[in-house]
């Protein structure tokens, strides 16, 4: 009986597993897919661009003015949840990893590893997620939300995820579907101040010329 019951317990803990989606992590984990993430454009650092650049495969015409990211102070989070979300903050983090670095503004920056088969919480094989990439510089803060410097994909959907599906085996996707995008740089508040005393200092010297 013990044995029957231990047995009917570890069946139960595992078919949640089993029946888990699975997703390759990586913004170029094919042949036909590579989407390099910049950082904030000098010219207009708290403006996001998005697009697809000439780097890019399939490439595209978006000109990006900050560098390629690289280094492992930059970081990559997927966030995750079922088909048919709008909301981003239904979303829930699912696993992150770093830049690589390279010599210079050249490929491999702007890329991260790739991880294989990460499992997709809430959503079973053979199911479409709502996805977003969110990249952030924890050297302006130590979470996507707190960062200064930060960017983030239009929300999409997966292809079915991959795992044991109800018909059987299903191959894990790649993260298609989704385009480069840039940092925006938000001001520090000492930022602020300083345009602000150097407004009032412009205004002074404005009324003892006149």
């Amino acid at each position: 009986m013990k044995k029957t019951l231990v047995t009917f317990i570890g069946a139960l803990l595992t078919l949640p597993t089993m029946g888990q989606g699975t997703l390759n992590f990586g913004n170029a984990t094919s042949s036909v897919f590579r989407n390099p993430i910049y950082d904030c454009n000098p010219a207009m650092p708290n403006i996001p661009q998005t697009g697809q650049s000439s780097m890019g495969v399939p490439s595209g015409s978006t000109v990006y003015g900050g560098a390629l990211l690289q280094g492992t102070n930059y970081v990559m989070a997927l966030y995750a949840g079922p088909a048919g979300i709008s909301d981003p903050n239904l979303l829930t983090f699912v696993t992150s990893a770093t830049f690589r670095t390279a010599t210079g503004n050249v490929l491999p920056a702007g890329l991260i590893n790739n991880f294989p088969d990460v499992p997709i919480q809430g959503v079973p094989a053979g199911s479409v997620a709502t996805l977003q990439v969110r990249v952030w510089d924890t050297q302006t803060g130590s979470s996507f939300f707190l960062a200064g410097n930060k960017g983030f994909s239009q929300l999409f959907q997966s292809n079915p995820l991959g795992g044991l599906g109800p018909a059987g085996p299903v191959l894990t996707p790649d993260m298609v579907g989704w385009s480069s995008f840039s940092l925006y740089c938000i001001p520090e508040p000492s930022t602020f101040g300083l345009a602000g005393l150097g407004a009032v200092a412009l205004l002074i010297f404005r009324r003892r010329k006149q």
